[in-house]
């Protein structure tokens, strides 16, 4: 007998991904993650994997992840706190006893095997000492430093992060050691740098890393460059021009050329992510398929994530390059032929591919897939003749329990003639002779995109007698470049319009939809539209706001992006001309304000500080035209309802629920 599904639930779904196919494409590598209700905390482990075999688990800790196959798939190496900090592990890929390798202070962030499989690469935060030996606590003789530890000193333009902090003395620096037992790791690279996404070329003489150097490294921190270093040591080189934020470098088998993603500085993230080639040495970066009008990469929201993760591979003649890209609400693998400057869209159905990998003669692939009934699962695919096999069966028990309500799909016009994706998810118990409340959801960024894929709020929404309506406004990826920046410099019309077209729509199609109770929510970007929403209309009887904007000209000096938000007014802060601020700005029009609105805030959010909620409610509060409730969580960062505390997360969805049964069901 099914069951509607419980706000608790969410703590019994176990999430598979970084999945990693190894170099012969027979044995798939991926991580599991679980929910410890009585820590209020995660575990992750390896499992691993193969055709027409039961997955088991591989390594016995509980915060192992990053499985990466050494190049002949002897060996599997991944990062593991089980010394205390995170460190690089390795063992045979036929099991038996890890053996720590880095044992560095500080821990290790990400690391790349080198070609030969003797070398390991691997970032490292360190101070300006250098590499020291890993202690499991570091004891301070000065009393004044013991004391004052927590005092912070900025000096940069770009000082902190949303999901990391405050940056501190300890940055991330590049490494390399062999794989000795008492090897000594070299260090490449010094503070006060922030660098990733490290990976070898083909001789095993550089090393690649995606990052930011030189004495604007604060200043253009969000426009991000390649650069070679060599692996015996010296100075690292920019191999990608100014203009460009660019990452993810893959080097082609013989040598000669690198590809890359990149983005456009200046649209601020609105335009497509492209793929482009250069030669190995640096120079002009050239655009690979440059007609093809959706981004590569995974730009689909869920609010449960499982681990991703993927690459740009090469094929091996070298003349082919291998991703996913995101497609009309779908994120499907896709084949870039180089010299045809063509597009092969090789997956597709209502699904998202979070998390990829092919072996080493891009045959055989690996994916973590979610759709609209299941979160998580691992799938192998035999590339050329386009078969699959689902690898594992997570959540099956749980899943068979529960009566889910599958979103309906359907197109919205806006009044400018503009198409929106759209979809609906009904009540639970669905009656077409009854009257339902329905809930606007609007996601967040606005640069991704609701995708074919599991919704946990959504789902217990519908299990609270709500329908849901959502869609992919302007300003969403995945639709085309003139599609996402449309909104690019103004938020809040052409956006607007879409989603409460959306909703029009759905009424209109659906007249079992109750008007008198309407609600609406959203979280950062979503937050903003419907603080934005309820300063500009009436319609909804209940609105929830969370981590959102309320105040443009206190985001560009307390939220993480800082000034790189003046670029939407063309480089004009608002100490000049506040004219843009105050009309984006959703305080401006709270004197408009009666929906009762629920704030929730995170108090460590450096995205959007939790300042932006502070004003929000003090002003509603103050006015006192309507009711209004704050909810903030400390120690969380902007994304506490993907990864937060899993209680956290609980407290937040029945802060939601309760919020709207309070308003939307007691018409």
């Amino acid at each position: 007998m099914s069951r509607k599904i419980q706000v608790e639930d969410q703590l019994a779904f176990q999430l598979a991904g970084d999945v990693q196919m190894s170099p012969a494409g027979d044995r798939v590598a991926f991580i599991v993650k679980k929910t410890d209700k009585e820590k209020n905390s995660y575990q992750t482990a390896i499992y691993m994997g193969a055709s027409g075999k039961e997955p088991v688990r591989f390594t016995g800790g509980e915060s192992d992840v990053s499985p990466r196959f050494s190049p002949d798939g002897s060996q599997l190496a991944f990062i593991s706190r089980r010394s205390g900090q995170a460190q690089v592990w390795v063992m045979s890929v036929l099991g038996g006893e890890a053996r720590q390798l880095t044992k560095v202070q500080g821990g290790v962030g990400e690391f790349a095997w080198a070609p030969d499989g003797g070398r390991i690469a691997f970032t490292a935060m360190l101070k300006g000492d250098g590499i020291q030996p890993e202690v499991k606590e570091e004891k301070e003789e000065d009393l004044l430093k013991k004391h004052t530890k927590h005092v912070k000193v900025i000096t940069e333009l770009v000082h902190k992060m949303d999901g990391e902090g405050y940056y501190t003395e300890r940055r991330p620096c590049i490494c390399v050691t062999t794989l000795a037992e008492d090897a000594q790791p070299t260090q490449l690279t010094k503070p006060p740098y922030q660098l990733h996404e490290l990976s070898w070329t083909p001789d095993g003489k550089q090393i690649l890393f995606t990052g930011r150097l030189g004495e604007d490294y604060d200043r253009e921190a969000f426009e991000e460059m390649v650069y070679a270093i060599p692996a015996e040591g010296g100075e690292a080189k920019a191999l990608t021009p100014t203009g460009m934020s660019c990452g993810g470098a893959a080097v082609s088998p013989d040598g000669t050329a690198i590809a890359l993603f990149a983005n456009r500085s200046e649209e601020m993230g609105y335009d497509n992510t492209g793929i482009f080639l250069l030669p190995i040495g640096g120079g002009e970066l050239k655009r690979v398929a440059a007609h093809f009008d959706r981004p590569f990469g995974n730009a689909g929201i869920q609010d449960m994530p499982a681990p991703g993760g993927g690459k740009l591979y090469f094929s091996q003649d070298g003349k082919s390059l291998f991703t996913i890209a995101s497609i009309d609400g779908s994120t499907q693998l896709v084949r870039v032929d180089i010299a045809e400057d063509k597009v092969t869209v090789l997956t597709s159905g209502d699904r998202l591919i979070y998390a990829y990998s092919l072996d080493a003669r891009c045959r055989k692939a690996a994916f973590g897939i979610a759709d609209y009934t299941s979160p998580s699962n691992i799938y192998s695919r035999d590339v050329k003749e386009g078969t699959e096999e689902r690898l594992t069966n997570l959540n099956s028990a749980l899943l068979a329990e529960l009566e889910l309500s599958v979103p309906e799909r359907f197109t919205t016009t806006s009044p400018d003639g503009t198409k929106v994706d759209s979809w609906l998810v009904k009540p639970y118990g669905f009656d077409a002779s009854k009257q339902y409340p329905a809930v606007l959801s609007v996601h967040g960024g606005p640069m991704g995109m609701y995708a074919t894929s599991f919704f946990f709020e959504f789902q217990l929404l519908a299990a609270e007698g709500y329908a849901v309506v959502y869609c992919n406004p302007r300003g969403s990826l995945g639709y085309g470049e003139a599609h996402c920046m449309a909104i690019q410099k103004e938020w809040g019309n052409k956006d607007y319009a879409d989603v409460m077209a959306a909703l029009d729509q759905a009424i209109a199609d659906n007249a079992w939809i109750d008007t008198r109770r309407l609600g609406i929510t959203g979280g950062s970007y979503g937050g903003f539209m419907t603080n934005w929403a309820v300063g500009h209309t009436d319609r909804f009887a209940a609105a929830v706001t969370g981590r959102s904007i309320c105040d443009w000209r206190a985001m560009t000096g307390t939220g993480d992006g800082g000034p790189f938000w003046f670029k939407k007014t063309a480089g004009v802060p608002h100490w000049v001309d506040d004219v843009w601020y105050k009309q984006q700005s959703p305080i401006t029009y709270v004197e408009n304000v009666k929906t009762p609105i629920l704030i929730e805030h995170q108090e460590g959010d450096l995205r959007c500080p939790l300042e932006q909620g502070q004003i929000w409610f003090s002003a509603i509060k103050h006015l006192g035209k309507a009711p209004v409730r704050f909810v903030t969580y400390p120690d969380e960062f902007h994304g506490m309802n993907r990864t937060g505390k899993p209680w956290n997360r609980i407290h937040r969805l029945t802060e939601i629920t309760s919020w709207f049964n309070q308003y939307l069901k007691a018409v």
